[in-house]
């Protein structure tokens, strides 16, 4: 009978372990979104060299259910760019930023159209910007 007693202890405080539903690999409730999101439809990739003050435009063409993940990068923090649409005949400025080393920004329009990505050497000598856009859904890319 003490066997049994034994027995049923062991099995008791075998099964008093941790939850399996709080185990790490389930909790990670805050894990980066971006390692499940789907891979980009087409991925651009080109090097621009500028020179001083020189500006170069590429367009991104989409809709809401669009999106493009612009990435810039160049060896001195002197990319001036900007993210801006011309609807209507006027200009609507999305995004700015100026004296960038490195720039990630992600964009979703809230309508269909052009949006114009401008990318300026805002420095005093010759560089090469690193461009990468990452395309979802339908987005498409051109340069002007």
């Amino acid at each position: 009978m003490s066997r049994l007693a034994v027995f049923v202890v062991a099995i008791g405080l075998a099964a008093c372990g941790e939850n399996p539903a709080t185990t790490p690999a389930d909790a990670a409730i805050d894990a980066d979104p971006a390692i499940d999101a789907a891979p980009p439809r087409e991925t651009v990739m080109e090097t621009q060299s500028l020179a001083a003050g020189e500006i170069v435009e590429g367009i991104l063409t989409g809709g809401r259910t669009d999106s493009a993940l612009i990435h810039l990068e160049a060896l001195t923090p002197t990319i001036d760019w900007n993210l801006h649409g011309h609807n209507g005949g006027g200009t609507q400025m999305i995004h700015e930023e100026l004296g960038k080393m490195t720039v990630d920004y992600t964009y979703v329009p809230a309508s269909d159209g052009d949006w114009f990505v401008l990318i300026r050497n805002g420095g005093t000598t010759n560089m090469d910007v690193q461009v990468r856009v990452d395309l979802f859904a339908n987005m498409a890319w051109r340069w002007q």
